[in-house]
Order: structure tokens, then sequence, then C-alpha cells
């Protein structure tokens, strides 16, 4: 008896949950708190967006198009191009991408789709996403990473945890590659 009142109370949960969509909770909110999480405060073209950090540019980001939303500290930006700026106000590496999700106030960047980062010395870090932190100042991934020095060295894996100018990294998972003898050759 116990299990069939049970099984009984489960099934009209279930029945009632499936019946409830969306459009009905929409129907039965406020009007504008369902259009405001669809639909973005602002949409800028050809968009310039600066990071500080104690009133220092530390990144400057340019997008063909974005799309900021107040509430959730999120601007969505298409086709990406990134600066990365030293102490010193330096260009030390680019960033370009697809896309991304840029939260301001936490200083944390999501990077999709053909990323590609050139550092300072002109290696090369191909994958298909990167996230930035600004705080802790390192990128990561999990993704596939590439990474092709200037003398032709090639460096494969999956997951990435580097500093911004790829000075240090460590390729997490799969680790492979081809990398040139650098030492002088003797007489």
């Amino acid at each position: 008896m116990r299990y069939s009142m049970l099984l009984i109370l489960v099934s009209w949960a279930v029945g009632w949950l499936v019946g409830c969509n969306g459009e009905d909770i929409a129907k039965n909110s406020e009007p504008g708190l369902v259009d405001s999480a669809i639909r973005p405060d602002s949409e800028v073209a050809g968009a310039r967006i600066l990071l500080y950090d104690r009133g220092q540019v530390t990144s400057e980001i340019l997008a063909d198009k974005i799309y900021k939303f107040e509430a959730r500290d999120s601007t969505v930006g298409h086709k990406l191009d990134i600066v990365f700026y030293d102490s010193l106000g330096e260009v030390n590496s680019t960033v370009v991408g697809d896309s991304g999700i840029i939260r301001e106030t936490r200083g944390l960047l999501d990077i999709y789709g053909n990323v590609v980062v050139v550092d300072e010395n002109e290696s090369r870090l191909e994958t298909d996403y990167l996230f930035w932190n600004q705080t802790t100042r390192k990128m990561r991934t999990d993704a596939f990473v590439r990474i092709t020095y200037t003398d032709g060295s090639v460096v494969t894996g999956w997951g990435l945890e580097a500093d911004r100018n790829l000075s240090t990294y460590k390729i997490l998972n799969q680790v492979s590659g081809t990398v040139k003898d650098t030492r002088k050759k003797r007489p």
C-alpha cells in the first residue's frame, strides 16, 4: 500500500512537470523578467573593451560585434582579437577566436573556436577553447592543443595550463611532439 501510494505521487509529479513548459512560465511571469533574461541590454558593432588592473590596461579586446548582459556580468563577443600587455605596457601576446564570453568585473574570458595565441617570441598555440583568468594571470583548456615554435618544434596534447605569454606551460594529457636539437654543433 505504501509503495503504490508513493508511485501515484511520483507519477502525478512527473505528469505535472511534463505538462508545464516554458511558455506557461513566461505567460505567468512578470513581462520584464523573461524578456530581460533573453535579450541583451546593449548591442555594439565594432567594439573595443579595455580590462584594467590597478589602473593599468592589461588587455584590449576588439570584437566585430558584442552583446552586453549587465545583470549577468556577461558580454558575448564575435570575431575576437585580443592583446595582452605586460607591466610596462608592451604587447606580450595576442589571441584571436571566433567568439567569447567576457566577465569584466571578475576578469574572466572564455574564447571559443579557432583559438590562436601568439606570444612575443612568435610561438603559436592553437586550440578550440581557452579560458583566461585575469586574477591568476593564467590560461587553461581541456581541449586539444598544438604549440609551434619558430624553430619548427611542435608539441601537442590534451589540456593546458599556462601563463599568458606561454613562457611556462603544462600540457596535461597525451603529450607528444617533435623538438629540434638546439645544442650547438661541435667541430
